[in-house]
């Protein structure tokens, strides 16, 4: 069987792009690719293949998991726009090779292993995230389902498309017991870990995240014959509330946002704008500090006459003492140096970690680039993270 690098390669040319990076947007035709090569590589282990409503891609060392109780390690095959080779899909990958080995070599644990590949998680394509454990966990609102991407496709249209041609090589999954710990294998997306020369990253906490969507609305006009004072210019608006989003939000300590997409209507250059949306993220480890925050953005929207919408909406969350003490043994197992830390994105483990006891572990990411074409992790790191978790899931499922 191939190993964690050698997979990578593979898969990166799934949705290869002129500038070297990957894109993968859920259901689009590079997702459903990369899903049914998941899919081949679970049957090539001897693996148990099943797919849910949503897309979700599920390989299991039981045939038959009804009420028992399980344990999950994945993450999301999707990708950004132009993004890179290693996020989210190297965790979903390490797990299938890790429960596929351990099958292979101890035959099945005491409590069944599923590995996952979620369908989504970084709301590249629709203006939402983590649809893929958000429905796993039963927490997926209704109204995701009329979303519309940039050609005004809805995500159920493209949902159903997508699932059904999954459906056609695997069962539908049918389990009802409880998820008894999650696993989450993943880079690190920053620079700590190579920057103190660690090979493993426990994760303790994970920040909260609010992705915002906000509204200012104007009238379209002539932009040669109306006059500057007799104008309500959209763009006007948008560029007065987001100076005075950088200056306010610049006062919260530790506080990480971004203003990353903007879109204009009727988008042309001769047409004064009648409508500027644009995104907001906000972070914190604080849950405190980041609800304060976002009421500090939800007054100046307010007195700025624009519309706010919460697009996704994640906790600050603790991670499980336990399962990160699981974790630093299996990285001293492997002579591995290790190191806790907090993570500032936002990932799967921070949905599940509400109702499942949940770890993470990091590989370090070279000069800390992620969500680019620059996204990189040594190979060595790549192989040893693998392993790690593999030992990890073997502390808790054979022993």
């Amino acid at each position: 069987m191939k190993n964690i690098v050698s997979l990578l390669n593979e898969f990166k040319k799934i949705g290869l792009t002129s500038f070297d990076g990957v894109t993968r947007c859920v259901y689009d035709e590079n997702w459903l690719a990369a899903q049914k090569k998941y899919m081949q590589i679970a049957s090539d282990y001897g693996l148990y293949t099943f797919v849910d409503d949503i897309g979700n891609v599920y390989a299991t060392t039981e045939k038959n998991l009804g009420q028992k109780v399980f344990i999950l390690s994945g993450s999301h095959m999707d990708t950004v726009i132009n993004g890179g080779p290693l996020d989210g899909v190297y965790g979903t990958l390490a797990s299938l090779i890790s429960i596929g080995t351990l099958m292979k070599k101890f035959g099945h644990p005491k409590i069944p292993l599923v590995a996952v590949s979620f369908s989504e998680e970084e709301g590249s394509r629709f203006n939402t995230a983590f649809t893929g454990s958000r429905y796993l966990m039963n927490k997926l609102e209704d109204t995701v389902y009329g979303l519309r991407d940039h050609e005004g496709l809805s995500f159920n249209h493209a949902r159903q498309n997508a699932v059904t041609q999954l459906k056609e090589l695997a069962s539908e999954l049918k389990a009802t017991g409880l998820i008894h710990a999650f696993i989450e294998l993943h880079i690190e997306q920053g620079p700590i870990l190579e920057k103190k020369r660690q090979d493993i990253g426990i994760v303790t906490d994970i920040v909260g995240q609010k992705k915002l969507l906000i509204k200012c609305y104007g009238v379209a006009n002539h932009a040669g014959t109306t006059p500057m004072n007799m104008r309500c210019d959209a763009m006007k608006k948008a560029v007065t509330l987001i100076h005075q989003l950088y200056a306010v939000l610049d006062e919260f300590v530790a506080l990480r946002y971004t203003i990353g997409q903007i879109r204009v209507q009727p988008n042309a250059a001769n047409v004064i704008p009648s409508e500027v949306d644009f995104s907001l993220d906000l972070r914190h480890k604080s849950q405190k500090r980041l609800d304060d925050a976002f009421t500090a953005v939800k007054e100046l929207t307010e007195l700025n006459d624009s519309i706010l919408t919460i697009m996704t909406d994640v906790n600050a969350i603790k991670l499980s003492d336990q399962l990160a003490n699981n974790s630093a043994l299996a990285a001293q197992y492997h002579n591995s140096a290790y190191q806790s830390l907090i993570s500032g994105a936002g990932h799967d483990a921070q949905i599940i970690a509400k109702y499942v006891p949940t770890t993470m572990i990091f590989v370090p990411s070279i000069k800390g680039n992620s969500h680019s074409p620059s996204e990189n992790t040594k190979s060595e790191h790549l192989v040893n993270g693998q392993l790690v978790l593999q030992q990890a899931l073997y502390q808790l499922a054979y022993i």
